[in-house]
């Protein structure tokens, strides 16, 4: 079977679909696909030019420059899968081949029909998304990364149902517990003291991913210091914004307690997750959830919120909390913190249920499927119905 995936623009830094597509082209070969990547490739945008310019010269690349290429490579696959659904603005020039378009999320989607508040498009992004919510009434089979995506994909009336299936995101990368010296060099290179329990966030700067209820949080136990299971918070991601410098500032003693990382190599990002104490994900929207299942992976305590897809991922070994009470979440961490072995355990063996060579096999019978459908399908029909 040949597979051709169709990664992301290089410039739109977005790692994990990167690590996505990465992920699948070394899996699928393992099940006898003979894979081909694909990606839009800065062309334009390297020309010289000023700052104000590059936005144009990135949907140059990517909505003129590409399509040639993109319809000479599709002619040699069996199926095309387009690995992130922010690039469904292909999928009608795909409309003659198998195809497969997965769904990570659909906030942007909402975020441009008004539904999701706390995120601001412009006029070229609204537009942007009307092509991509467009596009994905091409795709023979639309997967979705969790069963809450696939709850709003529905709801938005983004595709037939008949069309849609869930195929629940693998580790993209080596996760699992490591050595305790592993660990602690880690710690000491990055200023962390081995011998001080602490608590990690990772994820970057948006309203979403809600860091100042974590901050928060952390604030909230360190009022009694001596009983908190935790004596730092360790924010890997984004610098800290304003409005969380100045509650830092405003804490007696927690700017010494509270440290921000950036650009932590994956490395390093598995030894955090192997010394933290516990880890805080209390997001108020995604698609999946990547960090749960990582520091799960590495025998790391998850804290995150009673909410979809976070409750349905995590397992009975994960503490569900409110993700807007900072005050009941420290409470949450308090009680739970005798059972922080038993959560390290059931973690583990919750993580094992997503690995990358599952998620890999449960694509290619997707894939077989499309190809299927196309091969009976009458002439002239693809597999959706569509002329």
């Amino acid at each position: 079977m040949k597979v051709l995936l169709i990664g992301n623009y290089p410039l739109d830094d977005q790692k994990s679909m990167l690590a996505f597509s990465a992920m699948l082209e070394r899996e699928l070969p393992r099940l006898g696909c003979e894979v081909q990547v694909l990606s839009p490739q800065a062309r334009a945008a390297k020309l010289p030019m000023p700052g104000a310019l590059r936005k144009w010269a990135g949907y140059l690349d990517k909505f003129i420059l590409f399509l040639p290429t993109l319809a000479r490579r599709a002619r040699w696959a069996d199926v095309v899968h387009v690995c992130d659904h922010s690039n469904a603005m292909y999928m009608p020039r795909l409309a003659r081949h198998a195809s497969v378009l997965t769904c990570h999320d659909v906030i942007a989607i909402q975020a441009a029909r008004g539904i999701v508040r706390d995120w601001q498009v412009g006029f070229t992004g609204r537009i942007f998304q009307k092509l991509i919510a467009r596009g994905f009434a091409f795709a023979d089979r639309l997967v979705c990364v969790s069963a809450a995506t696939h709850r709003e994909v529905l709801a938005l009336g983004l595709a037939e149902p008949a069309r849609i299936q869930v195929v629940p995101m693998g580790l993209n990368n080596e996760f699992g517990p490591l050595p305790a010296d592993v660990v602690r060099q880690c710690l000491v290179a990055h200023g962390l003291d081995p011998q001080a329990p602490y608590l990690l966030h990772v994820g970057h700067e948006h309203a979403r991913k809600n860091r100042m209820a974590v901050l928060r949080c952390f604030a909230e136990l360190q009022k009694n210091a001596a009983s908190s299971p935790v004596q730092h918070l360790v924010f890997v991601g984004s610098a800290l914004t304003q409005e969380m410098l100045a509650l830092v500032a405003d804490q007696t003693g927690l700017a010494e307690r509270v440290h921000v990382l950036r650009d932590v190599s994956h490395d390093d990002l598995r030894a955090l997750y192997c010394g933290a104490a516990a880890l805080l994900f209390p997001s108020l929207q995604e698609g999946f959830g990547w960090p749960i299942i990582e520091a799960q992976a590495c025998g790391c305590p998850v804290f995150t919120s009673d909410l979809a897809p976070m409750n349905e991922i995590g397992s009975a070994a994960a503490v569900y909390v409110d993700p807007r009470d900072p005050v009941a979440i420290a409470r949450a961490i308090r009680e739970a913190a005798p059972r922080f072995a038993a959560m390290r355990e059931g973690g583990l063996a919750n993580a094992a249920h997503y690995s990358a060579a599952h998620m890999a096999s449960r694509y290619v019978e997707q894939y077989r499927e499309v190809i299927a459908a196309r091969q009976n399908a009458p002439e002239g029909v693809g597999a959706t119905g569509n002329r």
